[in-house]
């Protein structure tokens, strides 16, 4: 017996009597989908027949492929990259803010700059008459930023607190919160997807820190991953984030991208195309 599979393989099959029944020499491997031709002999007759035995193939001209979305790739080795998938939210850096605050004890005497604001390091944002001399001294921005709180008012007393705090939006960090039993597999330089729980932005980043004492309610780690300064337009402090983390990456002889896997029957499969035609081929993974 002789099967024909889609591309022209073709496997060959020999039989024997064994007690009442005919036993085949082969294994006839999954998909069972071929054209079969039958050559037996019996008392000196010579038999031939044919017949088509397909599962799990159909066609698609290339003009529905295309309206439907169909799309194909050549399987082969690929780098796989092994992942956990971690929660986080985005804040700014520390170095990207500053607190404004009085050098010496006094009375507020004028307040320059609202909630939303934008300054720039070495701009007057507040005067403040000194107790003790009775002079006044001007308080200036220590960085380029925006006003994110303001603590006062004019004709307050200093009492040593921030008059306003000032961030730098662009500079950014996501904070994600490792759980112990991934602790020992997040590293300092690993690659992380990072995606906004909306969906709608995305961005691959390095983790540059991991704190080294645990949360005292969650026991959990904080990894902290570095945001470039165009990140800002997307990803806004306080935003919740999702973050993959390649933890390892090693070689696999023959993959396929994981939307390609479909369920036949029991079992995951991709499918082949050859020519016009699409035939399932059973995956070990």
């Amino acid at each position: 017996m002789k099967v024909t599979r889609l591309g022209g393989k073709v496997d060959n099959f020999g039989f024997r009597v064994q007690e009442d029944f005919l036993r085949g020499d082969a294994v006839v491997t999954e998909p069972h989908s071929f054209d079969v031709s039958v050559t037996a002999s019996e008392g000196g007759r010579l038999h031939n027949w044919t017949y088509q035995s397909y599962e799990g193939r159909t066609m698609i001209s290339p003009e529905a492929a295309k309206r439907g979305g169909v799309k194909t790739e050549r399987a082969g080795s690929a780098m796989m990259s092994e992942i956990i998938n971690l929660s986080g939210r985005v804040d700014i850096t520390p170095e990207g803010k500053a607190d404004v605050r009085a050098w010496l004890p006094g009375r507020i005497v004028d307040m320059r700059g609202g909630l939303g604001q934008s300054v720039k390091k070495g701009q007057v944002m507040a005067r403040v008459e000194s107790s003790a001399s009775l002079q006044t001294y001007s308080i200036t921005a220590p960085i380029d930023g925006v006003i994110i709180e303001k603590n006062a008012n004019v004709g307050d007393t200093t009492e040593g607190k921030a008059l306003f705090v000032v961030a730098n939006p662009t500079m950014l960090h996501a904070e994600f919160f490792v759980y112990p039993r991934d602790a020992e597999r997040v590293r300092i330089g690993q690659k992380v997807n990072l995606r906004s729980l909306s969906g709608q932005s995305t961005l691959t980043a390095d983790v540059e820190a991991i704190l080294p004492t645990a949360d005292l309610a969650s026991q959990t780690l904080m990894a902290h991953v570095h945001l470039p300064a165009s990140a800002a337009e997307q990803f806004r402090p306080g935003m919740g984030v999702e973050g993959a983390f390649e933890i390892a990456v090693s070689p696999a002889p023959l993959a396929v991208r994981t939307k390609a896997i479909q369920r036949f029957r029991d079992n995951e499969v991709v499918y082949a195309k050859v020519g016009n035609t699409y035939e399932v081929r059973m995956l070990e993974i």
